[in-house]
C-alpha cells in the first residue's frame, strides 16, 4: 500500500471488526460520509483508489483555545471473510472553525486512501469516527478487483471529479501533475455544475491512434449530451484521459457517464459507463407545500399528503393518521416531521427537504402519462432508500422484457431491487428485492420472458 500523505498512518489492530474504538464506546450512525473507489493496473496487481466526500457540519465541534474544532478518525481496510490480508490505513482529519456560526456553512471534504494489492474478492470497510461525540459511521462494500488483461485494450473505473486542475504542489490527489479532486457522492448542483473525469486507458497499439467517445445518456439510455470525437496520438500502449462536461443544463435526475475507448489500429473498442446524479433546489411553486403548513389544508388534500409521505412513516404513525379527524391529521403530520427532523436548532428541517428533492427527482425520472413518478415502484424505493449505488439497465431483446437492477451497497451489508418492464409501456414493476420488508422472489427472472 502506498502513503502520500503525512498524516496518515498505518496501524495494525488487534481485531480489526471491533473497529475503531472499544466495542460498546461509540453509537453507530449515519454521518452522511459518500464512498467510491476506482481500480486502476499496476505491475502485479490492483492499484485500488477509495474515495470519501465527508460533510464537515455533520461531525462535532468542541471548543479548543483559539476557537472550535471536530476530530474525526478515519480507518481502511480490506478484508476477505474473517482475514485482513493487508495492513489497514488509518488516519485523522481536524476541522477548525471560529465560532458555531461558522459551522452550517461549511461544506464537504473530499479524502482518499490507497490500495496496492494482488487480484480477488474483497469486503472495503471503512469506519469514519467522530471522536468527539463517539459517534461512528461503518461502511462496508465488496469489491472484485482483477488484474487488467496484458495486451489487450482496457481501460480503469472513471473517477468521478469535482475538480481536476493543475497541481501547485504534489499532493495526495495528485495524479500526472493535476490534482483530481473525486466527488465519491457522484452528485452534481448548480453550484457545482462542471463534472470532471479521469481515468487510464491500457493496451493501446504503440504508436496507433485512439478515438475516446463521451455521452452522457438518461434512464431511457436517451444521449443527452456528448463531446465531440478527435482521433489521438498514442504516447504508447497506455495513455491518460481527463475531462469535463458542464451539466448545466440537465434537469433533475440520474445519469450515466458513458465513455468508449477504440483503438484505430486493432478496431477493438471498450465501454464503461459511470452512474451521478443532478440535483438542484426545487423551485417555489413547484414543490409540494411545505409539511409544516397544514392549517388551512383541506381533508382531502392531507390525504394526498399522506399519501406520499407515508412512504416514511412508521406502522403506528400511519395508523394514527387514518383514525384521526382532519385536525388530528394535522398534528400527526406536524409530529412526523418534528420527529424526523435532524436538528431542530436550526431553521431548516434537512429530512424533509431531502424527502421532496427525492419527489421531485422520482417525478423527473419516472413520471408517465397521468401517473406521477414518486406512484411508481422505481420512485417508491428512489424516496424511501435514497438513490442507488449502482444501477444496471438490460434493454428489450428478442424474448426479454427489460429490466433494471438498484444496488445498495451501504445498506444492510448490500441490497438489491429488481425491476421489470412487465407491461411493455415502460411502467418498471418491483419484482424482487433482497432488502427486509420487501418482496423477494428469488425466481424473477421468469418476469423476462416476453412471450408470457
Amino acid at each position: 500500500m502506498f502513503q502520500y500523505n503525512s498524516i496518515k498512518f498505518v496501524a495494525v489492530l488487534t481485531i480489526l471488526t471491533a473497529g475503531i474504538c472499544a466495542a460498546g464506546d461509540y453509537e453507530d450512525v449515519d454521518l452522511g460520509v459518500s464512498l467510491d473507489y476506482s481500480r486502476f493496473s499496476i505491475e502485479g496487481g490492483v492499484y485500488l483508489d477509495v474515495y470519501l466526500l465527508v460533510p464537515q457540519a455533520n461531525m462535532t465541534f468542541a471548543k479548543t483555545s483559539d476557537g472550535l474544532a471536530a476530530n474525526v478518525i478515519f480507518q481502511a481496510a480490506l478484508l476477505q471473510g474473517d482475514v485482513v490480508p493487508y495492513e489497514p490505513d488509518r488516519w485523522q482529519r481536524i476541522f477548525r472553525v471560529k465560532d458555531q456560526d461558522v459551522v452550517a456553512k461549511l461544506g464537504f471534504s473530499p479524502d482518499i486512501t490507497k490500495f496496492f494489492v494482488q487480484e480477488g474478492e474483497y469486503t472495503l470497510q471503512v469506519d469514519i469516527l467522530d471522536a468527539n461525540s463517539n459517534r461512528r459511521q461503518r461502511i462496508r462494500r465488496p469489491v472484485s478487483l482483477k488484474n487488467f488483461p496484458e495486451g489487450e485494450l482496457s481501460f480503469s473505473d472513471i473517477t468521478l471529479a469535482s475538480k481536476i486542475e493543475k497541481a501547485k504542489q504534489e499532493n495526495e490527489f495528485t495524479k500526472y501533475g493535476h490534482d483530481v479532486l473525486p466527488n465519491a457522492e457522484r452528485t452534481f448542483t448548480s453550484l457545482l455544475p462542471v463534472l470532471y473525469y479521469f481515468f487510464e486507458v491500457y493496451g493501446l497499439s504503440d504508436g496507433g491512434k485512439y478515438e475516446v467517445s463521451t455521452v452522457i445518456k438518461n434512464l431511457s439510455d436517451k444521449i443527452v449530451k456528448e463531446l465531440p470525437v478527435r482521433p489521438k496520438q498514442s504516447p504508447g500502449t497506455s495513455a491518460v484521459e481527463w475531462g469535463g462536461i458542464n451539466t448545466s443544463g440537465l434537469k433533475n435526475g440520474i445519469y450515466s457517464l458513458v465513455v468508449t475507448v477504440t483503438d484505430l489500429g486493432s478496431g477493438t473498442s471498450v465501454t464503461h459507463d459511470k452512474t451521478f446524479y443532478i440535483v438542484k433546489p426545487i423551485v417555489a411553486g413547484e414543490s409540494m407545500a411545505e409539511a409544516n403548513e397544514y392549517t388551512d389544508v383541506t381533508e382531502d388534500d392531507l390525504d394526498k399528503i399522506f399519501e406520499m409521505v407515508n412512504v416514511v412513516m412508521t406502522a403506528n404513525e400511519k395508523r394514527l393518521y387514518k383514525k384521526s379527524n382532519p385536525e388530528g391529521k394535522r398534528k400527526t403530520l406536524v409530529a412526523f416531521w418534528q420527529r424526523k427532523d435532524p436538528d431542530s436548532s436550526t431553521p431548516v428541517n434537512e429530512f424533509k427537504q431531502e424527502f421532496y428533492r427525492r419527489v421531485q427527482l422520482a417525478n423527473a425520472e419516472f413520471g408517465k402519462g397521468n401517473t406521477e413518478g414518486w406512484k411508481t415502484d422505481r420512485g417508491r424505493v428512489l424516496i424511501q432508500y435514497g438513490p442507488p449505488s449502482n444501477i444496471e439497465k438490460s434493454l428489450m431483446s428478442i424474448g426479454q422484457r427489460p429490466w433494471e437492477g438498484w444496488y445498495y451497497y451501504d445498506m444492510e451489508g448490500g441490497v438489491e431491487f429488481i425491476f421489470v418492464d412487465r407491461s411493455g409501456f415502460g411502467r418498471f414493476d418491483l419484482v424482487h428485492s433482497t432488502a427486509r420488508s420487501e418482496l423477494e422472489d428469488q425466481n424473477w427472472s421468469r418476469f423476462l420472458n416476453s412471450r408470457d
